[in-house]
């Protein structure tokens, strides 16, 4: 017996030995500064950028051996480090806490039959710089202009770029206010420099506002109801509207506010809810539980729509109450 586990042992022995003399020697150096918008040797192999900065895109690949790059890079991107940095934000990784990650690497690397040699450097800094160009700009403006036209069709007809020093820039945003530009624009954009200031230029153009809206087919006069099937929808410029189109599922029932025209598109000022109760109409007041309930009559003392609130006076002391219209002549008590 003693004989057999002296045997493997030796076999034991050898292999160890054997893989350690087979294991390719590497040396892995972090960089202290990486920008994420340089194309470095791991983008160009074509994958797609992980939601997660990995180890791979803050090491030199440039120092991996050619042979091995592909197969330690593939290694290193499953090492996560943090979330990636949006436009103009900054990550920085300390030696202590970039040698607690490496470790993973290193285990990883090793079981690949790899002997890693790591350079960190006291500090590593990740900066990903915004890219100051009229597309990224562009884009950035479809962004803030369609949150202020839900459902809307943003096109840019012109954009004038202002003349900026792009030297030292660190980052960009374009500054809203809470109300949309009606054709011809004039918006800030905040510009921050490496050297920690500020300064604000002025993004001028022209913009227009597309959506489908619902449009009667005839005239309609005020407190008339709003059919369904005399609706239509049809594309309309909203660029200069200062009122939003009504939604065509919520129009049906509905009375108009106004004289509207054939043709013209129905905005939310221009309707209203059908009045199912009036001012000093005799309304039946309810009040109750799952297994009782106790009503009474009352007259309305203020006009309401289905499922709005509605002063009602009972008893013959006129006492006040107050309730919800659940349907027509009825106020329910909660």
């Amino acid at each position: 017996m003693t004989v057999v586990l002296q045997a493997f042992y030796l076999v034991a022995t050898l292999l160890a030995a054997s893989i350690a003399w087979s294991a390719e020697s590497l040396t892995i150096v972090i960089r202290p500064a990486v920008n994420l918008e340089e194309v470095s040797s791991s983008d160009a192999e074509g994958s797609a950028k992980p939601a997660e900065l990995t180890l791979a895109e803050i090491v030199d690949v440039a120092t991996i051996p050619a042979v091995h790059r592909e197969n330690v890079v593939r290694h290193l991107r499953a090492v996560a480090l943090t979330d990636r940095p949006g436009p103009g934000e900054e990550r920085t990784f300390t030696q202590d806490g970039l040698e607690t990650i490496v470790a993973e690497a290193s285990r990883r690397l090793e079981a690949a039959g790899f002997e890693v040699e790591w350079r960190i450097p006291r500090r590593s800094h990740v900066l990903r710089k915004t890219v100051f160009s009229q597309d990224a700009i562009r884009k950035q403006l479809m962004v803030e202009l369609g949150t202020r036209c839900v459902g809307c069709e943003v096109v840019i007809k012109r954009l004038d770029m202002p003349n900026v020093n792009l030297a030292g820039m660190r980052n960009w945003k374009v500054s809203m206010r809470s109300s949309r530009p009606r054709g011809s624009f004039a918006i800030p954009m905040e510009i921050d420099r490496e050297n920690g200031t500020r300064e604000t230029v002025m993004l001028s153009g022209l913009v227009e506002y597309w959506a489908l809206v619902p449009v009667l087919s005839r005239s309609v006069q005020p407190g008339e109801k709003i059919l369904s099937s005399e609706l239509r929808t049809e594309k309309r410029n909203l660029s200069y509207a200062y009122d939003e189109p009504i939604a065509m599922e919520v129009l049906d029932g509905m009375v108009a506010a106004r004289v509207l025209a054939a043709g013209e598109p129905i905005w939310k000022n221009s309707v209203r809810r059908e009045q199912l109760v009036r001012f000093g109409d005799v309304v039946r007041v309810q009040s109750g539980g799952e297994t009782w309930s106790v009503s009474t009559d009352g007259i309305a003392q203020s006009a309401a729509s289905l499922g709005e609130s509605v002063q009602v006076r009972v008893g013959k002391n006129g006492k006040l109450v107050s309730g919800v219209l659940k349907e027509k002549g009825l106020v329910e008590i909660q």
